[in-house]
């Protein structure tokens, strides 16, 4: 009788089989680090709809032409059955020797929709109707022969945080739509989602230095640089009224030293205490992003991460990703 070890041993041995013919089959783990070529182990082939019709159809034609004896009958349903057979060999092979590369992660804010662009290389032949999808997005097209096709993939980023791109299914049914061939490729990509900005926030924190044209007492039109066009998450404090009220659209006044005239610390503990956690990645975002627009130094203060005030586009992003990934139960 085995012993609990050895049933423990062959029972991990079984799940590791098991997960290995899993993840052949189906690539449901990124295991893909590399640019993938499509071979024969991976190109999976079936019926269409249409296609199942036909050889339902030439099957009824070769009993009858049995049952009554009709060579000519017999002669037409193996000339078309093997047209069927061809058509599937060029299925198989508009997909076999194509190269998949990934190219880059986009990264949005949320609500959007994140961009993942592949590159498909298309070989020695001319590839035709093949359709690239994954998590809801599709694209694709013709490749011709020695070319490349580079396609964008728009996911629906509903929910800050990382999102992975996950399993890629490349598939086509030239020539006569009779059969579907398809494969699955697995890459690690994945892209950043930012919290959404908060609409209406209110004006910048105070810089320290240098006096701030949004404070009470101080005068908008004393140090005005001029107007630009509105972008979502602007203070109302500095959208140009008297222009929306003359009907000549939507615009934001711009201040020489804006926001204090020197760095302003965006703190999670000094936001009220009666916010909830997402709307204060909310309300920080949208100050990051009116820091951005007013040339500003700003640092962030998180809960286990603190950014001192830089300025520039490596440093929105490192602030944007730390409200991304900030944990959802995080510490207040």
């Amino acid at each position: 009788m085995p012993s609990s070890q050895g049933r423990s041993s062959l029972t991990l041995d079984a799940g590791g089989w098991l997960g290995q013919w899993r993840q052949r089959l189906l690539r449901h783990a990124p295991a893909d680090h590399a640019a993938v070529v499509l071979r024969h182990s991976r190109i999976y082939l079936l019926p269409t709809r249409r296609g199942w019709a036909l050889i339902a159809t030439l099957l009824m034609m070769l009993l009858a032409s049995l049952n009554y004896a009709l060579a000519l009958g017999v002669a037409v349903t193996f000339l078309l059955a093997g047209l069927v057979a061809a058509a599937q060999l060029h299925t198989f092979r508009n997909l076999a020797g194509i190269e998949i590369t990934p190219l880059a992660a986009g990264e949005t804010f949320a609500g959007g929709s994140l961009a993942f662009t592949l590159a498909l290389h298309a070989g020695s032949a001319t590839r035709y109707g093949i359709t690239v999808c994954a998590a809801q997005a599709q694209a694709g097209g013709e490749i011709p022969a020695g070319s490349a096709l580079t396609v964008t993939l728009d996911v629906p980023a509903p929910r800050r945080g990382r999102i992975a791109l996950g399993r890629v299914t490349l598939a086509s049914d030239f020539p006569f739509g009779l059969w579907r061939g398809w494969a699955y490729v697995h890459f690690p990509l994945a892209g950043i989602v930012y919290p959404a900005a908060e609409i209406g926030a209110p004006p910048l924190p105070r810089g320290h230095g240098g006096a701030d044209p949004l404070a009470p007492g101080s005068s908008d039109d004393a140090d005005l640089a001029g107007l630009r066009e509105y972008q979502r998450g602007d203070p109302p404090q500095r959208v140009a009224w008297k222009a929306v009220a003359r009907g000549r659209g939507w615009y934001t006044k711009e201040f020489d030293g804006a926001g204090g005239g020197g760095p302003v610390m965006l703190a999670w503990t000094a936001l009220p205490a009666t916010l909830a956690d997402e709307a204060r990645l909310s309300r920080l975002t949208a100050w990051v992003l009116a820091a951005e627009r007013a040339a500003q130094p700003f640092g962030l203060v998180l809960p286990g991460t603190q950014l001192p005030a830089q300025q520039g586009r490596e440093h929105r992003r490192a602030a944007l990703t730390a409200l991304a990934l900030y944990p959802a139960d995080g510490p207040r």
